[in-house]
This record gives C-alpha cells, structure tokens and sequence, in this order.
C-alpha cells in the first residue's frame, strides 16, 4: 500500500496574498470574489517541488478549504503549475468545501479527516498546511504537519 500524503492549497501550493484585500471589502460576496480570483494565484515552488518528489512513491491527496464553485479553475492551476492530469484532478484526491459552507476550515478539514476510511488514515504519513488552527488539529489527530508559512489568521 502507498503512503498518503496531503497537502493544503492556499497558502501552500499556491500563493495567494494578492487575495487578501479582497476579504477586507465590506461586500456580501467577498468570499465568492476571493474565490474567483484564485487562478491569479502564484505557484510556492518549493512546496510543489517537494510535493512532486513524494509523488514518485506515495500518493497525494489536497484538501482545500475553497468552494468547489471555482472547482475548474482549480484543477486547471493544478494542471498548469504542478504534474497532475486534469483527469486526475476529476477524482476524490481534490477535496473542496461544499459551495455555500463557510465552516471553518480546521472543523472542516478534520470532518473530512474523520470520514477519511480506516486504511486510508493507516497510510497517511503526514499533511502540509500554513495555518495555525489547521496544524494544531492535525497535530492533535496525532498526525504530523508540517508547517509551510506563517498562518495566525
């Protein structure tokens, strides 16, 4: 059985500080808007080379806390920044928040933690994200996490 690796996308595989403001704006579709511009995203290119190189052996799952309303765009950042396929990208590797579920992220990575099935959780090696709530949940699954940015937000 292949190791599982998962990897976070926003803040890191893909840099999107010039976003940000976006969810300053007093504006009822902030999030909607901050979702959409998500194809202006830079690559974080050391993340995605160690990413490529635990691909070689294991396989890598991305959890993400954006709306899959913008799904398309993100598998074709995917596609256009890292070696994923775009048909790859179709399958249950991508996970994304349910457009209209504005949980919080760490809630809503560790729902999908627990309803991840048993071997699969048996094989998980470690999970890479920025944020700190994210980290310390994974951290108390007792799961390593390795912290790519800055993430008190």
């Amino acid at each position: 059985m292949k190791p599982l690796y998962i990897f976070d996308l926003d803040g890191t595989l893909a840099l999107n500080d010039h976003r940000t403001p976006i969810l300053k704006r007093e504006s009822r579709d902030k999030w909607k808007d901050f979702y959409a511009a998500c194809d202006k995203d830079l690559p974080n290119h050391p993340v995605i080379r160690v990413m490529e190189s635990l691909r070689i052996f294991a396989d890598i799952w991305i959890f993400s806390g954006r709306s899959d309303e913008v799904r398309d765009k993100t598998v074709r950042w995917l596609a256009d920044h890292t070696s994923f396929l775009t048909a790859e990208l179709e399958g249950p590797m991508l996970v994304m928040r349910a457009e209209g579920d504005y949980t919080v992220d760490h809630v809503l990575k560790k729902q999908w933690f627990d309803l991840m099935l048993y071997s699969d959780r048996a094989r998980l090696v470690a999970v890479f994200d920025d944020r700190d709530q994210v980290v310390k949940m994974w951290r108390d699954a007792g799961v390593t996490c390795f912290q790519v940015a800055d993430g008190d937000f």
